[in-house]
């Protein structure tokens, strides 16, 4: 912005060091958006030490570990890198709680994207309310005395950053738990639209096929009966953790709704689907749920690899599920791209 890119010219005394906070505050608080607000923080406080490269780290709760979210100029710039409490230079940071300047080892040094290795970082270490976020790495060519101005600007950027994250953090929580259905901890119909356009669009791209399972719980209106809700909430908790495990790690498994469930699966034949299908009607009817209970599902398969056929998916995966409940239930019906006809899959 104009008004922090004058801040920074500014040399006069502490170089209006309330101003330039503000300018800072201001830049990463426009955003909620969690790495918008990593690299806006991470490049201010770079260009305000002169900085080669950075790098910005935040803990991993529950553990003693950062990992890297945000970085500019660093030859390596993967995502999800590692950094222990207890190793050099963090440790050293992290005791006094103050922005040092510290020499890096040979090994310790990150190769730029221009080329060569820095010599030395400035570590500046993230708290709020007394609690460690992170930690900001700045990599410096020449070695670098800090100022108490310097310092205490740095503090104030690493403090205004902090809670920019901590509310971007909160934020990205609600938008994530918009999307997950609270008791099975499954995506959503909401999300299950959203990745299925994703799919669909990657699939069309890359001339790839889709397909879609809709499940559903057979005679679950009599477990609520019989049983109680509290039961039948524990019986879609159960079966939702089957479908996940029985689905494979790049599938996406939803609560579509009621006792409803649906897969959407990563680039799989209509033969494939119906093996995948198949395998977990039978894992689920093999299964015993809370209370001891013996349940089945039907389940209605879809896949083709025709781009004017993705829209209607998911409705001929429920048109066929419907025919495996008029069929008897306890199977898999695949459903006939062609024409209106449903195979049946013994």
């Amino acid at each position: 912005t104009r008004q922090l890119q004058a801040a920074l010219a500014d040399e006069s005394g502490a170089r209006d060091r309330a101003g330039l906070l503000l300018a800072i505050a201001s830049a990463v608080n426009s955003s909620l958006a969690l790495e918008e607000v990593l690299n806006v923080a991470l490049t201010h406080a770079g260009r305000i030490m002169g900085a080669v490269a950075g790098a910005m780290y935040l803990m991993t709760p529950g553990t003693n570990e950062m990992r890297r979210e945000a970085e500019y100029n660093l030859a390596h710039r993967a995502k999800g890198v590692v950094r222990h409490l207890d190793e050099e230079p963090l440790r050293t940071a992290l005791t006094a709680m103050r922005p040092q300047v510290l020499k890096l080892a040979e090994e310790a040094s990150p190769g730029l994207e221009a080329g060569g290795h820095p010599q030395h970082v400035l570590v500046v270490p993230m708290q709020r309310s007394g609690q460690l976020m992170g930690a900001m790495e700045l990599y410096l060519n020449a070695w670098r005395e800090l100022t108490d101005d310097q310092a205490d600007l740095l503090n104030g950027v690493a403090s205004q950053g902090a809670i920019a994250i901590r509310h971007a953090q909160l934020f990205q929580a609600q938008e994530e738990n918009a999307l997950t259905d609270e008791l099975t901890k499954l995506p959503n119909r909401r999300a299950l639209a959203q990745r299925y356009l994703q799919e669909m669009h990657r699939a069309r791209r890359y001339h790839k096929s889709i397909a879609f399972l809709m499940i559903d719980i057979d005679h679950f209106k009599q477990v609520n009966d019989s049983y109680g809700h509290l039961e039948g909430d524990a019986v879609l908790h159960e079966l939702a953790k089957i479908l996940t495990s029985g689905a494979r790690e790049s599938d996406v498994c939803a609560r579509y709704g009621g006792e409803e469930f649906g897969i959407i699966l990563h680039e799989t034949t209509e033969s494939g689907a119906r093996t995948l299908a198949e395998r977990i009607r039978a894992k689920v009817a093999a299964a015993t749920f809370p209370g001891g209970l013996k349940l089945t599902i039907s389940i209605g398969v879809a896949a083709t690899e025709e781009p004017s056929m993705f829209t209607t998916l998911m409705e001929r995966a429920d048109e066929a599920l419907y025919a495996a409940k008029q069929g008897g239930r306890n199977q898999v019906r695949v459903a006939d791209m062609k024409s209106a006809v449903t195979k049946q899959h013994a």
